[in-house]
């Protein structure tokens, strides 16, 4: 497990005023910056090909009618990978920075993506019957206490249900988000929970559906973050959304980090 964890934690969601408050969306400068290799690539890329082998029906589901946007969406990440003096680009496959060689038609373009980037990708499209946006699938390796074949076919309001949170409010606030999302101009926000298992694959269905802890434990704790951005693709104009998944021992935060948690918690 320790392969699959972080060293050290970039964001603390729980510091910024506005990356603490739903939904918390903030402008990505950085369009490279959707996609993110960290200290953990070689052992999450590891079990990412291991549960898309082993676990398939449970990380990856995908409507029919979203596979050109699948295949856009690879075309887009490898697109910015060339950039990338890590990976190494070929016609029909990909050279993985943990040199792991990824054919390009083996499998549905947004398995292949995800076991190209270390991020999780979801596509939603607009629905008219909703009058939201409707998660058509997508690959989801690191699900934390949710399953994706639950949340297909279902608008965001339903899809957060369980969110109490997620208010009448928050849902039209993010809805006019993704409808005024622009192409090449992606958004991030960041969560975070506190856990006692590091297991990044933890899927838990809606009827058992809790929210995670975010009291302060006195003894060892790990936090999850999820680093999400939302982007449009050009041509089908659907919306990604990509999660990419941090998950830090409590011994490797740094001391303001751990003060900043005490503070919240005494709020």
């Amino acid at each position: 497990m320790k392969d699959l964890c972080q060293s050290y934690l970039p964001y603390s969601p729980w510091d910024n005023i506005a990356t603490s408050r739903l939904p918390g969306i903030q402008p990505l400068e950085d369009i490279e910056m959707l996609f993110i290799k960290d200290d953990a690539f070689n052992g999450q890329m590891s079990y990412r090909d291991y549960l898309i082998k082993e676990k398939k029906s449970e990380v990856f589901y995908l409507n029919k009618k979203s596979l050109s946007a699948a295949q856009e969406l690879l075309e887009f990440i490898l697109n910015i990978l060339k950039t990338n003096s890590e990976y190494k680009i070929y016609k029909d496959r990909v050279k993985r920075p943990d040199n792991k060689i990824i054919f390009l038609n083996e499998d549905n373009p947004i398995v292949v993506a995800g076991r190209i980037v270390q991020e999780d990708l979801l596509i939603l499209n607009w629905n008219s019957s909703y009058n939201e946006h409707v998660l058509d699938g997508g690959i989801l390796c690191f699900p934390a206490l949710w399953k994706l074949r639950e949340k297909v076919n279902k608008p965001l309001s339903r899809i957060h249900k369980p969110v109490k949170t997620y208010d009448p409010k928050v849902t039209r606030s993010v809805q006019r988000m993704f409808n005024n999302l622009q192409t090449n101009k992606p958004l991030w926000r960041a969560n975070w929970y506190l856990y006692q298992d590091p297991e990044l694959f933890s899927p838990l269905s809606e009827e058992f559906s809790h929210t995670t802890n975010k009291e302060f434990f006195d003894g060892d704790f790990w936090v999850r973050v999820e680093r999400q951005t939302l982007m449009r693709l050009p041509k089908t104009e659907s919306v990604i959304f990509g999660i990419h998944t941090y998950v830090v021992k409590k011994d490797n935060l740094q001391e303001i980090q751990i003060t900043s948690l005490k503070r919240f918690k005494s709020k």
